[in-house]
């Protein structure tokens, strides 16, 4: 999970992400399958508001893989699904599945 920090802006959430995905990577053998929790939550509220987003999530997880391949099943998980907009969607396709 990477997300609820409360982080006021995009580059420090985007930061937290980098530094939680390498943790991750490091903490779990290359066995297991990862997935990397990020934020869908509507930008309201004192923990998830407009710098907890998937443009800055997916731009965190990028910087963590930086070049190498991934050796291992890898992925982003949007939480919580039913709050995922259209615009969400297209960030994350844009993002994460095109390149």
């Amino acid at each position: 999970m990477s997300y609820d920090t409360g982080l006021p802006s995009e580059p420090t959430y985007a930061g937290y992400v980098r530094r939680s995905t390498v943790l991750a990577l490091d903490a779990v053998p290359p066995t297991v399958s990862l997935l990397i929790g990020v934020t869908a939550y509507p930008a309201a509220g004192v923990y998830h508001h407009s710098s907890e987003n998937i443009n800055a999530a997916v731009r965190g997880v990028r910087l963590a893989l930086g070049d190498a391949p991934v050796d291992r099943e890898f992925g982003i998980a949007l939480y919580v699904d039913f709050t995922v907009t259209s615009e969400d969607w297209a960030v994350y396709d844009r993002e994460w599945m095109s390149t």
